[in-house]
């Protein structure tokens, strides 16, 4: 029988380039939420796969941006601090946005550079890109940082991710495994069952106001006939925001509670019974109570 192996990966990039979807599509089940809009990820998730032997443990971090407001630079803290002390950091690149980020890019790699942890580099969303435009990628970052790995993926399809995977396994040192076989995450209940809230309401609301809202679950709870009763808050900073997710009478509320349930289902593969409220709290001055709640 094989030694057993152990892997820290931490994924980090621009927001938006796909790192949940990636860490969603190695696991096999939904442990970060995903939308168009950027920043979407607050703090840092792990996802926990076994491959040939090894465990390879991937931390989500939020993406890395220039900050301004308080919550932003709250994030991007997050972001970085995911960074230390991990095996190998895995830089995930936007095929589709590459010539328009190759600065932002640069600033990114030459601050990971310090850390001394070894890196690589991973194209996504090749499924966006022609051949050609893939080509000129993947050569620029070859000639560029000479670095000894690149590989493209497509994350949302799960193409290239075999390739990455016997790479990690290789690289990983022998090690007894972190987290027990079956698990595939360490966020708890409440902060994923929150999570998914959150997903639906920047689905659901337009434009800033989903950075406005914050989500925490105040009771998860088994019932006799293993149903779950989920009661949740969603914070927001003005009435004016409180109407807006509430809705005409309640239309937005309900059509982002049946979502959540519906996704939350799926999740925890049973019957559950979701509760949401509403409330207004200057939550943004203390971004740390309210998007760190793993």
């Amino acid at each position: 029988m094989k030694e057993q192996k152990c892997l820290f990966v931490t994924i980090a990039g621009l927001p938006n380039a796909g790192k949940s979807t990636l860490i969603n599509s190695i696991t096999g089940k939904k442990i970060a939420i995903v939308t168009p809009k950027v920043q979407t990820t607050r703090t840092q998730i792990r996802g926990i796969a076994i491959y040939n032997e090894t465990q390879i443990i991937f931390t989500d971090s939020p993406g890395i941006f220039s900050a301004e407001t308080k919550l932003e630079k709250a994030l991007v803290k997050s972001a970085w601090s995911a960074i230390k002390g991990d095996d190998v950091i895995l830089l995930l690149i936007d095929a589709s946005s590459y010539l328009k980020n190759i600065e932002r890019i640069k600033t990114i790699f030459t601050r990971l550079r310090h850390t001394k942890t070894k890196c690589i580099f991973v194209i996504n969303k090749i499924d966006l890109v022609k051949k050609p435009e893939l080509k000129m990628t993947y050569k620029h970052l070859d000639l560029l940082y000479k670095l000894k790995k690149i590989f493209t993926i497509s994350a949302l399809k799960s193409d290239g991710l075999s390739d990455l995977m016997d790479y990690l396994s290789e690289v990983a040192p022998v090690s007894p495994w972190f987290y027990g076989e079956d698990q595939v995450t360490d966020s708890s209940t409440s902060f994923l069952s929150a999570e998914i809230t959150r997903e639906k309401l920047f689905l659901n609301l337009r434009e800033e106001l989903p950075y406005s809202t914050a989500v925490i679950t105040e009771q998860f709870e088994e019932k006799k006939d293993e149903s779950l009763v989920i009661k949740q808050v969603i914070f927001v900073l003005k009435d004016s925001h409180k109407k807006i997710v509430l809705g005409k009478g309640g239309s937005n509320i309900k059509k982002i509670g049946i979502e959540a349930r519906i996704e939350l289902e799926k999740l925890f593969e049973r019957k559950v019974h979701l509760f949401l409220f509403v409330k207004v709290r200057p939550w943004t001055d203390r971004p740390e109570e309210y998007i760190d709640d793993v």
